[in-house]
């Protein structure tokens, strides 16, 4: 076996392995062979690479007792994307053909489809995609799909361009249900955060708004603004602290119509009440849109508060308990492989930490002690929260995914903290399990993107009286790019994990990875 994967050859109930089509953080994807029909399926099997690992004897088990009720809480949310599919049958929403367990684990068999993700097709492309083809072959198809799974009251939740299939007569395919949900009058905003960087609207990271149509719309035109920019949406929570987006009009002006390009930033407005609230709705911004904007189907509406009710920032920072599972969702989980097999360069006990305070800088203890080898990127100023990244090739996209471990370990850590807190003074009864929730943001969270990974640990957060900085957090930062590592301490002042600033920086230091001995 390699990766964790079943081997070529093995057997699955009435399917036969012949390829492995692809592996990521929850799971393996198969094609196979039905061997009573002669007909090749693509079968997906739950396998959570941080908390399961497949044995000896090709049985998928949780790593430890503490990782049994994530490995199960999965292992259901997989079975609903099953029942979630089994209610469609439309042309461009994946096929379920049927389910079952075996091997400790679940496996979910679907129709295989000849073609690739939409991300790998654009990038297969020597020109730009057509507006017309854009249009009438890729978006009104699948918001033909979308309108069919949000009359099921249904959210996808996780489109983007990986997630979007391209057949090979050129048709899309929406793909990969695992995150899909429930939506209605009655549904809770606490949802299970589930996001991809970029691709996901703020609301998806826990925070106050409802969940609706209007949350797969902005993943959707996210998508649409992959393909007429070339690059990714800024991530949701990079925008809410004044990153500016470069909107669609702006950047791909000139190739695409301001009509096409306007519903596209419409429907990424950061707030849910401005955009589109239906499929319908951002079927008629679109150039020949054959929809009214008052045919929402059967999409509930957002009601739309008045002017100065409510701003989008005040909004933002109402983040709840389900942020910290934002990480754990997020990441490919590579690194635990990785630790196992390498190791950093020797430590030097003659390098110092570097000690950099802001003029203004009355809360901050002393910087945490730095360790390893200093590298080129520690003559970059340390109060740059890009200074570890100096002299590496990194994509745009793995800064932002990288930005939104960051926020997003910062954000878990205030909400619980204050939760726990009032929880505290009042003598609730969830002491428990909000401590548990802190001691999780304390004990780090893992990304992957690409080649590089990463951990981010808080470290000694203090709550302080000092209104400009209710929080001041200790965060140790670990970087790879597959071939070096590199290390930072730093310190954060904010207020409720959104609006942070590096207070204090330790020396980046780190070398190259080095196998372990044998």
């Amino acid at each position: 076996m390699n990766d964790q994967t079943l081997s070529v050859g093995a057997k699955l109930d009435d399917f036969k392995i012949t390829l492995i089509l692809g592996q990521g953080g929850f799971g393996v994807t198969y094609k196979a062979v039905d061997e009573r029909l002669l007909r090749d399926v693509a079968i997906k099997e739950y396998l959570p690479a941080q908390f399961a690992y497949r044995d000896d004897t090709a049985t998928v088990r949780p790593r430890s007792p503490q990782d049994v009720e994530v490995f199960t809480w999965g292992l259901n949310r997989f079975i609903d994307e099953a029942r979630a599919l089994a209610k469609f049958k439309h042309p461009n929403i994946v096929a379920v053909i049927r389910y079952f367990e075996a091997n400790g684990t679940a496996y979910l068999v679907m129709e295989y489809e000849e073609g690739k993700d939409l991300e790998r097709w654009i990038l297969g492309r020597s020109e730009a995609i057509p507006e017309a083809l854009l249009i009438d072959r890729i978006a009104l198809p699948l918001l033909d799909g979308l309108t069919k799974i949000h009359d099921a009251g249904l959210l996808h939740r996780d489109i983007k361009p990986e997630n979007v299939f391209i057949r090979r007569d050129g048709s899309p395919l929406l793909i990969d249900f695992g995150s899909s949900r429930p939506h209605g009058q009655g549904q809770s905003s606490n949802l299970t955060s589930i996001v991809s960087a970029g691709y996901s609207p703020f609301e998806q990271y826990g925070g106050a708004n409802r969940q609706g149509p209007w949350s797969d719309l902005y993943a959707f035109a996210g998508t649409l603004y992959r393909i007429v920019v070339g690059k990714a949406p800024t991530d949701a929570i990079a925008r809410h602290q004044g990153i500016v987006q470069p909107s669609a009009v702006d950047a791909a002006a000139g190739q695409y119509s301001e009509q096409l390009l306007r519903a596209i930033d419409q429907a990424l407005a950061l707030d849910p009440t401005e955009r589109p609230q239906s499929a319908a709705e951002f079927e008629a911004l679109l150039p020949g849109g054959r929809a009214s904007i008052a045919d929402t189907s059967a999409a509930t509406q957002l009601r739309r508060p008045a002017k100065g009710k409510q701003s989008s920032r005040a909004r933002a920072v109402a983040l709840v308990v389900g942020v910290v599972v934002v990480i754990a969702a997020t990441g490919v989980f590579v690194w635990p492989t990785l630790q196992q097999r390498t190791q950093t360069a020797p430590i030097d006990p003659a390098v110092s930490p570097a000690r950099v305070e802001r003029a203004d800088d009355s809360v901050a203890g002393p910087a945490p002690p730095a360790t390893g080898v200093a590298t080129s990127a520690a003559s970059v100023d340390p109060l740059d929260e890009r200074a570890i990244f100096a002299d590496w090739n990194v994509p745009e996209d793995v800064e932002n995914y990288r930005n939104n471990q960051i926020a997003g370990a910062l954000l878990a850590y205030t909400a619980n903290k204050e939760k726990f807190d009032d929880c505290l003074a009042a003598g609730c009864e969830e002491q428990a399990a909000l401590m548990e929730k802190l001691g999780e943001a304390l004990r780090g969270y893992e990304w992957s993107r690409g080649n590089f990974q990463g951990i981010v640990r808080l470290e000694n957060p203090r709550r302080l009286s000092n209104e400009q900085c209710l929080f001041l957090i200790d965060v140790d930062e670990t970087l790879r790019d597959g071939n070096n590592e590199r290390r930072q301490h730093r310190s954060y002042c904010t207020r409720d994990g959104y609006d942070r600033r590096v207070e204090r920086a330790g020396l980046i230091t780190g070398g190259p990875i080095v196998e372990s001995p044998s």
